[in-house]
């Protein structure tokens, strides 16, 4: 099992995320989907000795290392969690500038570092932003290949997907039904004045799981839930 570090939801989960699922992190604009997924690894790597990475096609690495250090991680060993942005990849394969370059790239990109580092998880930020770089012709049948390599590579992965508001759709391609699992972040209006971050577990293969909403809640460098208990 993969722990999320979000106390409270890992056993809403059973436990955590089995080993080797994929596994969405869907929701809006601003709902900590990165900030959750860059904790998930610090916690493992930290508590677990897991070894992970995070590419970024969004964020540059700066801007995501001051990010950490707003949520209290700023003692990581980056030879054991490695960051890794679009910038970085640019420059590791000149030739990338053909659309359709790209998800070969990042194919071929996380199979080599997985085998010579021995990556055990793997977070793609975003696939919003991996949809900008391609141009997807067959998009389920390409994303149907794409899913299965993530699956065979053996690692356990987590594909950040940005919803739009309003909208109950995980991502523009059903994306949700290729996955492993599906965690959502959601902002909810409380009353006329508060605004709640809440976090549920939509589905999750294997695993006898709750689907309840929870708050979400970051304090002293933790992530917690609590029960929903009024709107």
């Amino acid at each position: 099992m993969i722990k999320t570090y979000i106390e409270g939801f890992d056993n809403a989960l059973g436990g955590g995320v089995p080993s080797g699922h994929t596994v969405l992190i869907s929701g809006t604009p601003g709902t900590m989907k990165s900030s959750v997924c860059l904790n998930l690894l610090y916690k493992n790597h930290k508590n677990e000795g897991k070894k992970s990475l995070f590419i970024s096609l969004e964020e540059t690495k700066d801007s995501l290392l001051t990010g950490m250090n707003r949520l209290k991680i700023d003692d990581f060993d980056e030879k054991d969690l490695f960051i890794v942005d679009l910038a970085k990849l640019r420059m590791e394969y000149d030739e990338v500038d053909q659309m359709q370059d790209w998800i070969r790239f990042i194919t071929e990109y996380l199979s080599r570092r997985v085998k010579e580092d021995n990556v055990d998880i793997v977070v793609l930020d975003s696939l919003t932003a991996l949809y900008s770089l391609i141009e997807l012709d067959k998009p389920r049948q390409q994303l149907f290949q794409f899913f299965g390599f993530l699956k065979r590579l053996g690692v356990t992965s987590f594909l950040i997907s940005e919803m739009n508001p309003g909208s109950e759709a995980f991502g523009p391609y059903r994306e949700d039904f290729l996955a492993d699992g599906n965690i959502m972040l959601k902002l909810h209006d409380v009353g006329d004045t508060d605004i709640q971050l809440r976090i549920r577990c939509v589905k999750m293969r294997h695993v006898d799981h709750e689907r309840a909403y929870f708050v979400l809640i970051h304090r002293g460098g933790r992530f917690m839930v609590t029960p929903v208990i009024s709107d």
